[in-house]
């Protein structure tokens, strides 16, 4: 799928022999990084193209998806030329309207590129939506090398959000018996490992965006965005909800660590001792309460989406299953917290080496509201995760 092309003649190679017209979306800062050169290569050839340039500040909003549908046909077949919000709103249209779809990144900054799902803001809530997976991505190593070091590090967040993600799939698969697949695993850990060991050496930005694609690829094979989203990305969600307009993946790095202490946290639980929690009852009216307080304009569909979830938490055959369950495997989930406890170290030197702080408030994120983004994070998706773990016994507002 990925094809490194350091001069663009394989995508316009690429694109003469489609029947259909290509449709380039860029915005005005990918434009002049390479759009321009696409584009004069296209017309150098006589290729007919239509082009959109939106602004540099475009989000995968319904604002940006309505002004991009209005000038695509069904004759068209999308380039996005660009990183997270271009690549989502091309993908999206290209699924609903049935089109070839070309990734051509600018940047290694999220992880994206070869995902068959898009990540829209609807109603001011990140939600992911089933999209069209690229037929190619054709990527310029020269321009993502020289691509802005905020946009780097943006994707290095994006990375190590794996560890967490992949530890939470696997919590999943031993508490709820939700499949995993051992082979997707193990490719995006290997793949999180590289990257991670190459910090500072020459191929850094070539393996951070051959992992960032291959996560896309991952979830293209198991159907959903596990192997590459958990809990640290359903707290950069919510910080994204509360307004917070840094990178996606600045923020899924930074949630990244308050996901490895609630890991740590689990060490400190005796867990062939949680039939205290057995009794806890979350009190349906006070939740939705806060839900209203939290989710002020989408409370009404949080609450639709997540009051049998929360039902079935009060349940008590629901409790004393999967307490039992806990017990039973206390072994190898307590083997999940020491082994994210053990890449920590590597994880925080990799982050210091790029600049990456891990203190929210360098990035302008308030610590108080890192703690909101624990507490609700969990009702933006219903996925199994810690988060979902220490809300079932009754701890999480406890951390």
């Amino acid at each position: 799928m990925l094809v490194w092309d350091k001069d663009y003649s394989k995508l316009i190679s690429y694109i003469k022999i489609q029947k259909e017209k290509p449709f380039l979306l860029a915005d005005e800062n990918t434009y002049e990084v390479c759009g321009k050169e696409i584009e004069n290569k296209l017309k150098e050839l006589n290729i007919n193209y239509d082009l959109l340039i939106l602004p540099r500040d475009t989000h995968a909003n319904e604002k940006h998806i309505c002004k991009v549908m209005l000038y695509v046909d069904h004759h068209h077949m999308m380039v996005s030329i660009g990183s997270g919000s271009l690549t989502d709103i091309a993908r999206f249209i290209a699924y609903k309207m049935k089109l070839k779809f070309i990734s051509v990144p600018t940047a290694p900054s999220m992880d994206g590129y070869a995902s068959s799902v898009a990540a829209l803001t609807i109603e001011d809530i990140k939600t992911t939506v089933i999209a069209k997976t690229p037929k190619k991505i054709f990527a310029n190593l020269e321009i993502i090398k020289n691509a802005p070091d905020i946009l780097k590090r943006a994707g290095f967040g994006d990375l190590i959000g794996k560890y967490t993600a992949l530890s939470d799939w696997k919590l999943a698969n031993i508490l709820i018996d939700e499949p995993l697949n051992e082979k997707v695993y193990n490719e995006m850990y290997k793949a999180c490992e590289n990257t991670v060991k190459s910090i500072n050496k020459p191929d850094f930005e070539k393996l951070l965006l051959e992992a960032l694609i291959k996560s896309g690829e991952l979830m293209a094979i198991v159907g959903n965005s596990r192997p590459a989203s958990g809990a640290e990305h359903h707290i950069a969600h919510y910080l994204e909800f509360l307004g917070y307009e840094i990178f996606h993946g600045i923020k899924v790095g930074i949630s990244t660590f308050y996901v490895i202490d609630l890991y740590e946290k689990l060490l400190e639980l005796n867990l062939d001792n949680i039939d205290e929690y057995l009794a806890y009852r979350i009190d349906i009216d006070q939740w939705k309460g806060e839900i209203k307080t939290h989710f002020p304009k989408n409370s009404e569909r949080i609450i639709k989406e997540n009051i049998e979830r929360i039902k079935k938490f009060n349940d008590l055959s629901f409790r004393k299953d999967l307490i039992e369950r806990i017990k039973l495997n206390k072994h190898k989930i307590y083997a999940i917290a020491e082994n994210l406890l053990d890449k920590k170290e590597e994880i925080t030197k990799a982050c210091n080496k790029i600049g990456f702080s891990t203190n929210p408030e360098d990035w302008g994120i308030k610590k108080e509201d890192i703690k909101k983004a624990i507490q609700y994070a969990l009702y933006i998706r219903d996925r199994f995760t810690i988060l979902t773990l220490y809300q079932f016994l009754g701890i999480l507002k406890n951390f």
